[in-house]
Formats: C-alpha cells, structure tokens, sequence
C-alpha cells in the first residue's frame, strides 16, 4: 500500500493537470491502407464553424467541392495555397474564389515554393502529412497524413496559419 499510493496521487494529478495531453488522440492513415480523401472529406463535412487551409496544391474536384460546401453551411473558409500551383490549369484555386472563399495566394521566400500541407479544423482538430490535395496524391502516390487533436499542437498549426495569412508575399 505505501507503494500504491504515490503512483495513485502520480496518476491523479497527471490527468487533472495535463488532460489535453492524456485524452488527446492522434490517428496515422497511409494510403495504402485507406483513403485519405475519404478521411479529410469527413472532416470537413463534420465542421462546424472554421476551416483554415495551407496546402501546396487543390486540384481534387471532390476536396474543392467539400470546401464549398462547408461555406455553404456557414464555415469560415480561408485557403493558403501556392503561386506557382495556383496558376497550373488543373488547380480548383480559380473556383474556390468565386465561390466566395477567402484564399491567399502565395510565393516561397527568394525562389521558394509555400510548401505546407496542415488543415485546422474548428481551432480543436490539426491535419498534416506528405498528402497534397491532388487527384494524383489520392490515385497514385504513397501519402500519409496525422490528425492531431492536442491542444498545443493545434496552437502551433493556427499560429502559423495565421503568420501566412498576415504575410506580404501575395500574389492573388
């Protein structure tokens, strides 16, 4: 019993004082074993208020439509994305502006590309992983994304979500 009853205080007080770090889950998807579109799909349809993208590329017809469809149903939208994949002919970019999404269009520093690939849904939930929202990245590629659901992790996603969405180098 002596021994017991630290480990019982231990574990009391790791759950009462890091909760978000105990219940927070994290789900890995590969696609080869699972449809990552399928995934982001549901995550879009089950948002409720926010939806703050920063992905290299869209040029899935589905992907696009889900976004539009969350602004339909009263989802604040806004849509990072980078120049030179926003001005190639099969990207929805074009589309999404003219259903009333807010996208920021931007470049790399010097010659770079904005290369990131993270989605925060509601501020509660992050996505990220190698997956572009692509027809190829669905089709053809071997991709992965995390979902993530801790607090400080979901912070950091939003804090740089919103340094991009502040920044100067827009092009559109």
């Amino acid at each position: 019993m002596r021994f017991f009853l630290p480990w019982l205080i231990f574990l009391s007080l790791s759950v009462v004082l890091q909760p978000s770090l105990i219940f927070a889950e994290t789900a890995v998807l590969f696609s080869s074993d699972q449809s990552i579109q399928e995934a982001l799909l549901k995550e879009i349809e089950s948002t409720q208020s926010t939806i703050d993208l920063a992905v290299r590329e869209i040029t899935s017809q589905n992907l696009a439509q889900a976004l539009i469809r969350a602004k339909g149903r009263g989802v604040a939208v806004r849509v990072i994305t980078d120049s030179k994949q926003a001005k190639m002919k099969s990207s929805k970019i074009t589309s999404l502006i003219h259903e009333g999404i807010l996208v920021k269009v931007l470049k790399g520093k010097d010659y770079g590309v904005m290369n990131h690939r993270f989605v925060i849904f509601d501020g509660k939930k992050a996505v990220t992983g190698s997956f572009d929202w692509s027809e190829a990245s669905e089709k053809w590629n071997d991709e992965n994304i995390l979902i993530l659901s801790e607090t400080e992790v979901v912070v950091s996603y939003q804090k740089e979500f919103e340094r991009l969405w502040r920044e100067k180098r827009v092009i559109r």
